[in-house]
């Protein structure tokens, strides 16, 4: 159905085969090409349609119409208008600069009609990260990585072109719509608007433009630098990470970021300690580029493993692993299931195993072993099946020394749960439950369900948060 974009039109809905506004007698199709369809979108410099271009058979696309608020037709602000224009033109010169890029929308076209300015671009479907948020609540850890995982690149690209975005904020960053692929990147950065070309990093004044809770100390000077775009990523993760305005996360008084403190979810200290230095004050003391943001990231992201010798070992394990599933032959199972692990991190005792070693570990092999004990189980059992019961029973991903003791107590029920331990044979209130010996574990299908593998079994406790962190961290990839 065409919308009339006349802004004083009061009836802007037309009938599918309208040409003109069936109210105010506009033209609905732009340059003869572009139609929009519903209104998406509206803030102080204007409204953003879906629209259809005719030209490409009535393939959808993103009509923007460049209506600032001050615009008044009887008493103009020329030197507000001036500027406004000049930041409409440089969205659209960015965009044609950048639109190659596959995370970047790409500038179909770009004009002025009946004195008013349009800019036409791809149409990203999907939801922004601020929706995101309300909808679905604060992110976990292993969303805060994928964003980081998936913008820094965007990021790098542009400020390697010379390009300051300078509107860093979840609402500026969309996840496309659809079943993300392999390899595909699912985050968009939009709203070039506030972009700004540099010739060199060094800072120099100019207009103070941005999201007033995102924006870098620096950036409030009209002095922003492509480490300014560092520091909006940066209050973007604690504004997902708690869902709390960025306002209510600094204190004024002792002039520091508080947002450790408002966390509603432990996260890892190597993830705190990086976005503690992306949100540094002093442009010297934050991540110099969005590169070097990524090295940090390097630990968490899936390592290959490129000897031929590990790779033999991984698809021999592997082969045999799935053979001896199949067959219901789960003992053997859980035997090779540890054994891959073992050899991997090159352990010889599964007490020995520590959290690096975890991360180490590429994240295929995690999930084609979890995978296959799914599948012979019909998910009975498997890491997965073990993670809803920890969920269920309250568990987190990733505890600390301080809130161990909320661990210990979440380990032994979920012990209880998935029967590694049973109750003494005298029974007597409030008698404590014992663990009962490997060799004592009952290695049917009949056992309860998240019996095996056996990984966290008593001398692996320690890895249960770990594996299960690393496990979402891969299964977001």
């Amino acid at each position: 159905m065409p919308y009339c974009l006349n802004p004083q039109c009061q009836k802007p809905n037309n009938p599918e085969t309208g040409r003109f506004c069936m109210n105010c007698g506009k033209n609905l199709q732009l340059k003869g090409l572009y139609e929009a369809i519903a209104l998406i979108g509206q803030g102080g410099m204007g409204r953003t349609f879906r629209g259809r271009d005719l030209g490409r058979l009535g393939q959808p696309c993103a009509i923007k119409q460049f209506l600032p608020q001050f615009a008044d037709s009887q008493l103009p602000d020329s030197k507000l208008m001036t500027k406004a224009i000049a930041l409409f033109e440089s969205e659209a010169n960015q965009l044609k600069e950048l639109g190659s890029h596959p995370q970047i929308p790409e500038l179909i076209a770009y004009f002025e009609e009946d004195g008013c300015w349009y800019l036409v671009q791809e149409l990203i479907e999907g939801e922004n990260l601020y929706n995101e948020l309300q909808r679905q609540g604060v992110f976990s850890e292993a969303k805060i990585y994928q964003l980081l995982a998936e913008i820094l690149p965007v990021l790098q690209f542009i400020h390697d072109r010379q390009v300051i975005h300078r509107d860093i904020k979840p609402d500026n960053i969309i996840r496309k719509k659809g079943k993300r692929k392999k390899g595909k990147m699912s985050l968009v950065l939009v709203d070039f608007g506030a972009a700004k070309v540099f010739k060199s990093n060094t800072a120099r004044t100019g207009t103070l433009i941005g999201s007033a809770e995102y924006i870098a100390p620096e950036q409030t000077r009209g002095k922003a630098v492509i480490q300014s775009d560092l520091y909006s990523l940066g209050v973007t993760c604690i504004h997902l990470l708690t869902g709390i305005s960025p306002f209510d996360l600094y204190d004024d008084a002792s002039d520091r970021w508080i947002w450790r403190e408002k966390l509603p979810n432990a996260i890892s200290t190597q993830l705190a300690k990086m976005v503690d230095q992306l949100l540094a004050k002093a442009i010297v003391n934050r991540y110099q580029s969005a590169e070097e943001v990524l090295k940090d990231l390097q630990p968490l992201k899936i390592t290959n493993i490129t000897s031929s010798a590990n790779m033999a070992l991984r698809s021999k394990g592997l082969r045999e692993l799935r053979e001896a599933l199949s067959l219901g032959q789960w003992q053997e199972g859980d035997r090779l299931t540890n054994q891959i692990i073992l050899e991997l991190a090159k352990k010889t005792q599964i007490s020995q195993l520590t959290t690096v070693d975890i991360q180490q570990i590429p994240c295929d092999l995690w999930l084609e072993i979890d995978r296959a004990w799914m599948e012979a189980s019909n998910g009975h059992f498997g890491w997965t099946s073990q993670r809803q019961i920890w969920d269920s029973l309250g568990g987190k991903l990733i505890y600390r020394e301080n809130n161990y003791w909320e661990f210990a107590v979440v380990y032994e029920r979920f012990a209880d749960r998935v029967g590694w331990r049973k109750p003494r044979w005298f029974k007597l209130a409030f008698s404590p439950k014992v663990w009962r010996k490997y060799e004592n574990l009952t290695f049917t299908i009949a056992s309860p369900q998240g019996h095996l593998p056996t990984l966290f079994f008593w001398e692996g406790f320690n890895l249960v948060d770990a594996v299960f962190y690393r496990l979402e961290i891969c299964q977001t990839y």
